[in-house]
């Protein structure tokens, strides 16, 4: 993926020392990093969406569980990504590619922590709304 398609899906940004970070962190190649000849760090996609724990089936609770897990497990492997290329980079990486790289991975980590947090509630709605179940 380019990193047009990582400046896509992000947040607007108009600070353009980030935007220009930002691009020069997505087109370092870790040299032998486990083989890989390119590694461009792409950010998950879209956000799912949490169910209503008051209009939905248990199957729908499943099924919304199976999509954040994915979409957590993806933003995990983004913000490893985003590490390895830093790491790689070494001392040749700028201090506002690692200010911008720092903002990516907090930006990251913030979307997981309220994902959950928002399944989570759902969650227990769901169970205390259907108590003789579990």
């Amino acid at each position: 993926m380019s990193s047009l398609y990582i400046l896509i899906n992000m947040k607007p940004l108009t600070n353009f020392l980030l935007l220009f970070a930002i691009l020069t962190l997505t087109t370092v190649s870790p040299a032998g990093a486990e083989g890989e000849a390119d590694a461009d760090c792409v950010r998950p996609g879209k956000t799912p969406s949490i169910p209503d724990a008051r209009r939905s089936t248990e199957e729908d609770m499943k099924e919304a569980m199976s999509q954040i897990q994915d979409f957590l497990a993806a933003g995990s492997a983004y913000r490893e990504c985003v590490n390895k290329l830093l790491e790689a980079g070494g001392d040749e990486v700028s201090e506002n590619t690692r200010k911008a790289a720092r903002y990516l991975i907090d930006e990251s980590l913030e979307t997981d922590e309220l994902l959950g947090d928002l399944f989570n509630q759902q969650v227990r709605l769901f169970k205390s709304l259907n108590s003789e179940d579990y």
